[in-house]
């Protein structure tokens, strides 16, 4: 999806709640924000300003909508860009004023789980990623990474993994295979009937969390479209034994797409779950594995700190983590670095937090 279309969505989604903010302040009823709220009566046309009050117009209208876009922040994380921003001045510029400062009080009003902001936030993160997305990132974990953990863990014979911004699951279902890949190269797995299969005692565990319920359901269904630039586009040979043919196409199938599903001995390792990383309380503890790579670039410095230190409270000392090539390490205390063919990775002290 390009930016453009992502910001349009974006813009359809706040057309509609300012039409529903609109349509409450019709009834004395408090205020609704379902998108089944019934159609707005007619707004009168704004009165006409001088120069010196279209100023002061202008103005409140970018204090609101900052105050909207720290909200996102504030809940999310992600900071707006600047192009979103002027297509809601653009948008907003006609509205009755009163009307939309009662509706972005309204939204600061509301918590995190409420449905406006998560449409809101739908339509703000991105959910760009394919298999294999970096190769050398992956030969790192086959070769460097993953002999590193399997060592640490052969009295335990379990080895849980967390990709703390997993989108639609791609990434998971890399971190799966691979790490059953190198367990069988040392011994730790076998192939059986076409299935790489733990030995007696071994397991796998891998945990994707996204703030998208959208995103989510398409990691679940783990059914993906071959798509010219979609999730196939550098796919390696040795990475298509993941796949089967789907024989029923999914319900939002395209038409002369080819359509295939994560086999189930990599499905049955996995689990999905929705999560914020503003949460400072993770959702799993005692990660051998963490991957947390693009989504920090969208962060501030303070917030990305905030997340790598809930990111060392999930891990096991000596356990990995995983960041993007270009997120700085904010929370040196609790890891060593180390630098691989593919990039550094961080080993968890025993430092708690």
């Amino acid at each position: 999806m390009t930016q453009d279309k992502k910001v349009n969505d974006l813009i359809s989604q706040m057309r509609s709640a300012v039409d529903t903010a609109r349509a409450a302040t019709t009834t004395p009823a408090a205020p609704s924000y379902s998108s089944q709220a019934a159609k707005p009566a007619p707004t009168p046309a704004p009165a006409s300003f001088s120069r010196p009050e279209e100023a002061s117009q202008s103005r409140a209208l970018l204090v609101l909508i900052n105050e909207l876009m720290a909200g996102v922040e504030t809940r999310f994380g992600i900071k707006p860009g600047t192009l979103v921003e002027r297509k809601l001045v653009r948008i907003f510029k006609d509205m009755p004023m009163a009307t939309l400062k009662d509706w972005v009080e309204s939204m600061n009003n509301c918590s995190t789980e409420h449905s406006e902001w998560q449409s809101l936030v739908e339509n703000l993160t991105v959910h760009e990623t394919y298999f294999c997305r970096d190769p050398d990132l992956m030969n790192m974990l086959a070769d460097e990474i993953m002999p590193h953990l399997l060592n640490l863990r052969k009295t335990q014979k379990q080895v849980q993994i967390w990709s703390a911004a997993s989108s639609t699951g791609e990434e998971v279902y890399d971190l799966t295979f691979s790490a059953l890949r190198a367990m069988q190269k040392a011994g730790y797995a076998r192939l059986f009937e076409g299935k790489l299969v733990p030995e007696a005692g071994w397991s796998v565990f891998s945990f994707g969390t996204d703030i998208s319920n959208q995103a989510l359901r398409t990691a679940k269904a783990a059914v993906y479209g071959d798509l010219g630039m979609g999730s196939f586009r550098n796919l390696p040979d040795e990475w298509k034994t993941m796949f089967e043919d789907v024989k029923i196409a999914p319900a939002n199938a395209m038409p002369g797409v080819n359509y295939f599903k994560i086999r189930e001995w990599i499905r049955q390792c996995t689990r999905f779950e929705r999560f914020n990383l503003m949460n400072n309380r993770p959702p799993v503890m005692g990660m051998d594995l963490v991957f947390c790579r693009n989504v920090l670039i969208y962060f501030e410095d303070p917030i990305k700190k905030a997340v790598q230190t809930m990111l060392a409270r999930a891990m096991s000392t000596g356990g990995v983590l995983v960041l993007g090539a270009s997120v700085q390490m904010l929370v040196p205390e609790y890891f060593e670095s180390r630098l691989g063919k593919g990039g550094p990775w961080y080993v968890r002290n025993d430092k708690r937090v």
